[in-house]
């Protein structure tokens, strides 16, 4: 059963309407083995030849609680489809079917067509399974969310004291502009300048301390300033997430390599204790900067977990700010990420994100979070398609892969292997030459001579 507000605040009971989903495709075989892959299951099948069809079906059918729909239908493409549902019933979980080098459409369907995740053909029965019953479930969780905020709407509505917390909290809020803004006028500092310094120099400590090397902040920095940038965020949020992103683990400076390199569950009580404290300590390394501030908060909270089982303070949801979930999420999809060398690794993430949803990340970043997978990672090259070749310095170019880690010759790490060269690298890597420490070549990736060729 499940429960209704009336107007007068009280709720009543009653039968919930039984699951449906909606499988959409221009091939009728497709369509019969779906409805014989869930005959035993508790929810309805319903089906439709194309995306007309299946925009008529969402019309005029309630409680469809998921769609699955091919990519390549004559007339209106899949995303196109999942487009217009979208714009119609937004609530509804929906997936592609696609193709698996039809990466593109994947993108589609993610950014224009909201699709939450994107199955190849053929599928896997067992996890086509667990994606749909994955995806009904968070159709649910949608919708108990919903009754439950009406529910406290209009309960607060009801509450006496209402104005005064209000009054409290404006003149609370307004209080601590007001320093905030007397803290930044101060005309015996550029706060803007001093916070650029701060950053480069924490940038530069970070990538040469712990296992972490700077590609690793870079990324995590590149992924969440385009997740900010697909939840339609200004641009000072754009910075301070950027900020965060790129100095998440400023506290771990001063921490010992043998405790950085250890898995949490392998850490004594104290070590777990003091790594622990790192978000903490990382926010009052930035507190004397006005500028980064908001970004100290969001590495406070970088660590926190969607269900409230994250540290160090154990909160839960949007009591979480968006900045640190934001964080929270590049960090994992950069650290999972470089630790998978399949061909296939953004395809893998993908999945497993799916099911961190609702548990560890908050389930509104899904789609922004595929988008940054698929625009800013790059699949591993096989390794028949690539070889390690030495170069000299004037041979190196933007975007070339470094498939060694490059030192000075103080041992100092400036490049670790797999960071994609940019315009700023090679300046520091002929800055570097031109000083007389390092040598004149440099180890990069580049196509065997057999890739591509027929087998």
């Amino acid at each position: 059963m499940t429960t209704t507000p009336l107007p007068d605040g009280t709720v009543k009971e009653v039968a919930p309407i039984p699951l449906s989903i909606l499988c959409v495709d221009d091939e009728s075989n497709i369509l019969n083995t779906l409805r014989r892959l869930f005959r035993n299951e508790e929810f309805q099948v319903l089906t439709a030849t194309s995306g007309e069809e299946g925009l008529a079906i969402l019309k005029t059918t309630e409680n469809i609680g998921l769609i699955l729909s091919d990519q390549r239908m004559p007339e209106m493409t899949g995303s196109a489809f999942l487009q217009e549902s979208r714009e119609l019933f937004p609530d509804i979980s929906r997936m592609i079917l696609t193709g698996y080098t039809d990466v593109g459409a994947a993108i589609d369907a993610i950014n224009q067509g909201g699709a939450y995740r994107f199955l190849t053909k053929p599928w896997n029965e067992h996890e086509l399974r667990q994606a749909v019953h994955d995806g009904l479930h968070r159709y649910q969780l949608t919708r108990d969310n919903q009754r439950l905020n009406e529910l406290v709407r209009r309960q607060n509505v009801e509450l006496a004291e209402w104005n005064d917390n209000l009054k409290n909290r404006v003149l609370q809020q307004t209080a601590q502009l007001r320093q905030r803004l007397k803290d930044e006028q101060s005309p015996a500092t550029d706060n803007a300048a001093c916070a650029k310094s701060a950053v480069e120099a924490f940038s530069y400590l970070l990538g040469r301390h712990g296992s972490r090397a700077t590609n690793h902040y870079r990324t995590v920095a590149a992924l969440a300033d385009r997740i900010s940038q697909h939840l339609g965020l200004d641009e000072r949020h754009c910075t301070q997430i950027r900020n965060a992103a790129l100095l998440h683990d400023l506290g771990t400076i001063g921490m010992s390599e043998k405790l950085l390199s250890k898995e949490t569950d392998q850490m004594t009580p104290d070590e777990l204790r003091e790594f622990h404290s790192h978000p903490l300590v990382g926010q009052a390394a930035l507190e004397p900067f006005g500028e980064l501030r908001e970004a100290g908060i969001f590495i406070r909270h970088h660590h926190e977990a969607y269900d409230g089982s994250g540290f160090p303070e154990g909160v839960a949801g949007d009591k979480i700010p968006l900045g640190a979930r934001i964080v929270a999420l590049a960090d994992w999809i950069e650290t999972t990420f470089s630790r998978d060398s399949r061909p296939d690794a953004r395809y893998q993430l993908s999945k497993l994100l799916a099911v961190e949803l609702g548990r560890t990340f908050d389930p509104a970043l899904s789609t922004a979070g595929n988008v940054a997978i698929m625009q800013i990672l790059r699949d591993p090259p096989l390794l028949s398609d690539v070889t390690d070749v030495e170069i000299g310095l004037a041979e190196v170019e933007v975007e070339m892969v470094v498939s060694r880690n490059v030192y000075s010759k103080a041992g100092v790490l400036l490049l670790d292997r797999g960071t994609r060269l940019e315009a700023s690298d090679m300046e520091a890597l002929l800055r570097y030459h031109g000083a007389g420490q390092i040598a004149e070549t440099l180890h990069v990736f580049r196509p065997a001579l057999n890739a591509g060729k027929p087998q």
